[in-house]
């Protein structure tokens, strides 16, 4: 797809702003830090992240380190640029000053959605990161891969529960109303 051709909806983009912090928990459900809430259906989490906050003093080479511990990258790109063009009429999607955007791939999800959970509002030189998942920057493709992957783990995680229900011998039974009965005859012994 070339610029030209690309229609851009920037109402579709509206998940990348940073949510506020939930405020009015229970006590019994806060936890030490707080959080946004938010629920990620199989559609919305993706390999792709957008990461939002990183200081503009050239740091590439340390995001690259950063991310490569949680696992394998396919590709990291700034795009700073692309996305204030993009983004130049909306007021909510503008970026910090000084402060770049960058895009990252995963080759896993499980990695990807990993790096957002422990990374997501961390200082990383001096800026506090926002990470996003970017579910509109997948390919037909990627997508189709990812619902099948999600369809064979529920499957799997099916079976096992199948598994976990039945009982792994036929007759338990009575076998445990044997047990209980040499336990009783047992105590009647001693006691005479």
């Amino acid at each position: 797809m070339n610029g030209a051709s690309k229609q851009i909806d920037i109402s579709s983009d509206t998940h990348h702003i940073r949510q506020r912090y939930c405020q009015n928990r229970p006590l019994y459900r806060r936890s030490r830090q707080l959080t946004a809430v938010r629920v990620y259906s199989v559609a919305n989490e993706s390999r792709h992240l957008l990461i939002f906050g990183v200081p503009q003093i050239n740091l590439l080479r340390e995001l690259r380190q950063e991310l490569a511990r949680f696992g394998v990258l396919e590709t990291i790109c700034n795009i700073t640029d692309v996305w204030q063009r993009e983004h130049e009429g909306s007021n909510e999607l503008m970026l910090e000053p000084f402060t770049d955007v960058f895009h990252v791939c995963f080759a896993k999800l499980e990695k990807a959605r990993q790096a957002k959970k422990l990374l997501d509002a961390r200082n990383f030189y001096g800026g506090t990161l926002h990470i996003s998942y970017a579910p509109e920057r997948e390919s037909v493709e990627e997508v189709r891969a990812k619902l099948n992957q999600r369809r064979s783990e529920v499957r799997y995680r099916s079976k096992l529960e199948a598994k976990q229900r039945k009982p792994s011998h036929a007759g338990v039974g009575v076998h445990q109303q044997e047990a209980v009965n040499a336990t009783t005859k047992k105590t009647a012994k001693k006691t005479r």
